[in-house]
C-alpha cells in the first residue's frame, strides 16, 4: 500500500473560523445507510498497524512515521463516508506548548474526526481491552496510545504516568472525561483521572465538541450514512495550574456544554435530575 499524502492546506470560510479539514470526494447524493464504510475502517486499520509494526521492526518506528500515518487513515475514514470534516477554534492550539483535549464522545467517528482536527501530534487514552485485539492493539502501545485498565485503580495510575511523558515530549493527550462511549446523546458525569494529570503536570486543558458523528455512525451500529458533516468545536484553553480539581472539571463541562449549542438538552446533571 502506498501511503496516503499529507492533506492540503484547510480551506477557511469567510468570515469565521470554520477550517474544511476534508471534504467528500463524491457529489452530494441522497443519504444512504451503507456497511461498505465499516468494512473499509477495518481495512484501513489492519493496514496501517501492519505498516507501523513492520517499520517497528526495521528501527524506523517513530513517533514521526506514527503521525503520517495517522494522517492518512483519519482521512481515508472520513472519505470512505463521503462526509465532510471541520473544525473551529484550533487557534487556541499552540504549537510546542503540551494540552490535553476534553470533549464529549458518542460515535467510534470521534476517534478519526480529533485525529484530523487537532493540529500536530495527537495520542489517546483508551481502555486497556483493546490492546488484546491482535495486530492492532500491538500497534496501538508500539505508536504511544495509553491503554487504562479501568477495574485495578493502581495499575491505572502507573498508566497514566505514560500519558504525563507524551506531554512533556509535546504530544497532545485526548482523553475522554466521561470514560466511555455515551449511548443516549447526554453528557455523562465526568471521571477524575485526566484532571489529576493535567494539574499534576500544570498544562491547560482544551475543551471540545464534535458534532454530527453520532449521526453518521450512531452507538453500537455497524451502518454508516453515507454522506453528512461533523464539526469539532475548540474552545479556550482551561488553566489548571493551581486551580481546585473540581473547579477545573466544572469549568471543562461547562466549555464543552457550551461548545454543544444544546446545553439543557445533553447536560446529565439537568437532564436527569429529579422532578
Amino acid at each position: 500500500m502506498v501511503e496516503v499524502e499529507s492533506a492540503p492546506a484547510p480551506a477557511s470560510v469567510v468570515g469565521t473560523d470554520r477550517e474544511l479539514l476534508c471534504d467528500r470526494v463524491r457529489p452530494s447524493t441522497p443519504p444512504f445507510w451503507s456497511f461498505l464504510p465499516v468494512y473499509k475502517t477495518l481495512f484501513y486499520t489492519l493496514d496501517i498497524s501492519a505498516r507501523f509494526l513492520i517499520a517497528l521492526l526495521f528501527g524506523k518506528g517513530t513517533r514521526e512515521r506514527a503521525d503520517r500515518l495517522i494522517a492518512g487513515y483519519w482521512r481515508r475514514i472520513v472519505v470512505s463516508g463521503n462526509a465532510r470534516l471541520w473544525a473551529e477554534g484550533r487557534q487556541h492550539f499552540v504549537a510546542g506548548e503540551p494540552c490535553i483535549v476534553m470533549s464529549n464522545h458518542g460515535s467510534l467517528l470521534d476517534i478519526p474526526a480529533l485525529m484530523g482536527a487537532v493540529p500536530g501530534s495527537l495520542r489517546m487514552v483508551l481502555k486497556e481491552e483493546l490492546t488484546r485485539v491482535p495486530v492492532w492493539g500491538q500497534a496501538l502501545v508500539a505508536s504511544g496510545f495509553i491503554p487504562i485498565n479501568r477495574k485495578n485503580r493502581e495499575k491505572a495510575i502507573a498508566q497514566l504516568d505514560k500519558a504525563k511523558r507524551m506531554l512533556r515530549s509535546g504530544i497532545t493527550v485526548w482523553i475522554s472525561p466521561e470514560g466511555t462511549r455515551a449511548r443516549d446523546g447526554i453528557l455523562a458525569p465526568f471521571k477524575r483521572g485526566g484532571f489529576y494529570i493535567a494539574a499534576d503536570l500544570g498544562v491547560p486543558i482544551i475543551p471540545a465538541y464534535i458534532d454530527g458523528a453520532e449521526a453518521i455512525l450512531p452507538p453500537d451500529q455497524w451502518k454508516v450514512l453515507s454522506e453528512g458533516d461533523v464539526v469539532v468545536r475548540f474552545g479556550a484553553p482551561i488553566q489548571t495550574a493551581g486551580v481546585e480539581i473540581g473547579e477545573v472539571q466544572a469549568r471543562v463541562r461547562a466549555a464543552i456544554l457550551a461548545l454543544s449549542g444544546r446545553a439543557a438538552e445533553i447536560d446529565s446533571e439537568v437532564v436527569r435530575a429529579p422532578t
